[in-house]
């Protein structure tokens, strides 16, 4: 890992697309699954009490991520207010689904969660892109 995200100590982007770069191979079958978190509020506290507080927020997120996904591969702050773990092995899907409603049950700070699974075909692009997806449309 490169010198971790200053606000939550997580890995960063970097090491995140690294990692998901060496997991996921299409037509690798590896088995891989992402949950994604991303804070709610995070722009309104920025803006009603300043960027320490968001901080604060994020950090806090960091906080309850690391807590719901000890097993995972790599948890990282993706951009923004986002923050994921990746899992890997016959479990991941199963791991990825409790962690995320683990952390959707989290109040403070409130977390909106996503999880999905790699598929066949999948890039490292293509995965994030559906979470995204999926995120988006929780």
């Amino acid at each position: 890992m490169t010198v971790p995200d200053h606000v939550t100590g997580l890995a960063t982007r970097g090491d995140l697309e690294r990692a998901l770069a060496a997991i996921v191979v299409p037509g690798g079958g590896a088995r891989c699954a992402v949950v994604m978190c991303d804070v709610v509020g995070l722009k309104e506290v920025n803006e009603r009490e300043g960027f320490l507080a968001g901080d604060a927020m994020l950090a806090g997120a960091a906080r309850a991520l690391r807590q719901a996904t000890p097993g995972a591969e790599i948890v990282a702050r993706l951009g923004g207010d986002e923050l994921v773990a990746v899992f890997t092995g016959p479990v991941a899907a199963v791991t990825a689904a409790r962690a995320a409603a683990e952390l959707a049950a989290v109040t403070a700070p409130r977390l909106r969660t996503a999880a999905a699974i790699a598929e066949p075909a999948d890039t490292p692009g293509t995965l994030i892109d559906r979470l995204y997806a999926t995120l988006r449309a929780s």
